[in-house]
């Protein structure tokens, strides 16, 4: 229950996705971090619904979820996700003049003007993700997870400045209004999904995090330690169903049903009659034999696209490292070895862990780490409410105590 807990430590935090919506509600603890009270979820499919349909399925999940904690909600966090979303390096930078010990309000500074940077008319920004610090003092210059404490005279954020189609926010905004409560922020899932796996990967080489979902592929690029790239796009598993369905003119659930006995790193032979040929007619194995030939394909021109641009236009793949595949899609047959092949680096099946169910780790990561966005986000507005009304309360002292003239 949440019965004692401050308003201000109760997070309320909706995730949407291809074919679900799940609500978590989170009390922030001073002393043990977040507390996760209730988490449901609801089969939906909320790309498909128009605002109405949005709002009146939001309610029923909040209803659902927060009415047995005898809770009211005021503010929400929207965990989405939307094939406009990626990511551009940004940079900022507070010229200090001599050294000092670098504090919160110089590490503040730096951020600021990162996420000042110019935007084109038709994005917005999201967030502004540090990934980390160039602290240059007379003794030279270091590079850092976190600049507090340290010496300088000029310091230096690098960040990832994550955008997505100018609007997208709005439209979240428009439902949450229309329930009488307040947007307190817009979390990309991206974003989460990387909070959420993070401390799970080694720090050394490259990691190529893809999350493969009904209807978005996410690509994360993390290089020692540190996240480097983000991208988003409309291509999911409904996208290779929907290619088989028009290729052999089935219907879309019987696409869907064949594509789960496919094996795509080894499309069925026309002319064989063993193996898994046997247990098919003849017309299912041409069906078959062409299913997984348009499965293929479909996968292998996409992610070979995806390979040319992060290896060849950006220099972000190395010849070392690991694949990360997440996501219900990547549980079709087949798709790791295709990957690796395509990448030229080893495919796991999510962060590695054994007997491991790639759709089942993806939601708990995403959970975890939308928790820790909301929160760090609270936290952040909390202490700027705090150091703003301080402020006022300063000034209005020092007013009061002036002199009469």
């Amino acid at each position: 229950m949440t019965a004692g807990v401050a308003p201000q430590r109760v997070l309320i935090i909706v995730l949407t996705s291809g074919r679900r919506l799940s609500v978590t509600v989170v009390a922030i603890d001073p002393q043990r971090g977040e507390e996760p009270r209730r988490h449901k979820e609801f089969p939906l499919r909320w790309a498909e619904l128009d605002h109405a349909g949005r709002v009146a399925a939001l309610r029923q999940a909040l209803e659902a979820t927060c009415q047995p904690l005898g809770l009211i909600p005021h503010s929400l966090f929207i965990a989405c996700t939307d094939p406009s979303l990626a990511a551009t390096p940004v940079s900022g930078w507070a010229a200090i003049g001599e050294d000092i010990v670098i504090s919160e309000h110089e590490r503040d500074y730096a951020l600021a003007r990162a996420r000042a940077h110019a935007t084109a008319d038709d994005r917005e920004v999201l967030d502004v993700l540090p990934t980390h610090w160039t602290v240059r003092s007379r003794a030279g210059q270091e590079d850092c997870d976190d600049p507090l404490g340290k010496y300088g005279d000029h310091l230096t954020c690098h960040a990832l400045r994550i955008t997505a189609r100018r609007g997208l926010a709005e439209e979240y905004r428009r439902v949450v209004e229309d329930l009488g409560l307040h947007l307190e922020g817009l979390i990309p899932q991206p974003v989460a999904l990387y909070r959420g796996v993070a401390s799970r990967l080694p720090k050394t080489n490259t990691q190529l995090i893809i999350d493969i979902g009904a209807r978005h592929t996410t690509l994360l690029v993390r290089r020692r330690g540190r996240l480097a790239h983000l991208e988003t796009h409309a291509f999911g598993g409904d996208t290779i169903s929907e290619r088989i369905a028009s290729a052999l003119g089935i219907d879309p659930q019987h696409a869907e049903d064949l594509k789960h006995t496919l094996d795509i790193a080894q499309p069925i032979a026309t002319d064989s009659s063993e193996g898994q040929l046997t247990l098919f007619s003849e017309l299912q194995q041409r069906q078959a034999a062409q299913a997984a030939r348009v499965a293929q394909e479909c996968v292998a021109a996409f992610f070979r696209e995806r390979a040319r641009y992060l290896r060849d236009e950006r220099d972000l793949l190395s010849q070392r490292g690991q694949i990360h595949l997440f996501g219900r899609g990547a549980a079709l047959r087949g798709l790791a070895p295709l990957l690796s092949d395509i990448f030229r680096l080893e495919a796991l099946i999510g962060s590695g862990s054994k007997h491991a169910d790639p759709g089942s780790e993806l939601d708990g990561l995403l959970v975890a780490g939308v928790i820790r966005c909301a929160a760090d986000r609270r936290i952040a507005h909390l202490e700027a409410a705090s150091y703003t009304l301080r402020g006022l309360a300063q000034r209005m002292i020092a007013w009061l105590r002036e002199p009469l003239r």
